[in-house]
């Protein structure tokens, strides 16, 4: 065991620990399956609420989705990247900021949503942020691994985007816009790059100096 997830004895929620420098963010989202499958009293199955929130998306969650379910999906272009993007995702953008999230229906659920069901209908390829929802007060610490993870994998995806769109001559393309000026300079390469699933990625190449201090404790 790599990563210990455990409740918190001092409040309501949960709370994490790293016991090997070689942990990866496999291995995070595996301890935190298995804390959910172990202490939740109630299933998700029939609980939608959090499909009704942003779903932000790192590089491996897209490369998930077009591994799994491109024939479900119905990409043939010769740049599944893209095509993925520009049919089931929302690109936003605020000046040097790029949001990068799973598209969503009128009413605002996550497009992937069965809302007749209440269940997810790609649920083998959901994205990082949906296997790390934990629906419990988490401590600070497990906050900020989540978010850390999560927005250095979007930052990545934003960068190959913006590759892809400049290799194919191809203006980059938005959802929605306000007053553009974002630069491939402002997103350099890191911890998810060249990397195709979430077990290439150590924990210790993404987080921070201060919380990897906080969170790693060895065996």
């Amino acid at each position: 065991m790599s990563i210990k997830v455990f409740k918190d004895s001092g409040s309501k929620g949960y709370d994490l620990e790293i016991l090997d420098p070689s942990a990866t963010v496999q291995d995070y989202l595996d301890a935190l399956n298995n804390f959910i499958d172990t202490n939740m009293s109630s299933p998700c199955r029939g609980c939608d609420e959090c499909c009704w929130e942003r779903i932000p998306l790192t590089s491996v969650d897209v490369f998930k989705y077009i591994e799994t379910s491109s024939k479900e999906l119905k990409l043939g272009s010769e740049n599944l990247l893209l095509e993925f993007l520009k049919k089931y995702c929302y690109i936003y953008v605020e000046g040097r900021v790029v949001d990068i999230s799973l598209g969503f229906t009128l009413e605002g659920a996550c497009s992937f949503l069965n809302q007749t069901q209440k269940i997810c209908s790609n649920y083998l390829a959901r994205s990082l942020v949906c296997q790390s929802f934990v629906c419990l007060e988490s401590s600070e610490r497990a906050q900020d691994l989540r978010s850390q993870l999560v927005n250095t994998g979007m930052d990545e995806l934003v960068r190959l985007w913006l590759m892809e769109c400049q290799r194919h001559g191809q203006k980059p393309f938005t959802h929605e816009a306000h007053r553009p000026c974002f630069n491939i300079s402002d997103y350099p390469l890191n911890g998810f790059s060249n990397k195709k699933n979430y077990s290439q990625i150590l924990i210790k190449d993404i987080c921070s100096g201060d919380l990897w201090k906080k969170i790693y404790v060895g065996k």
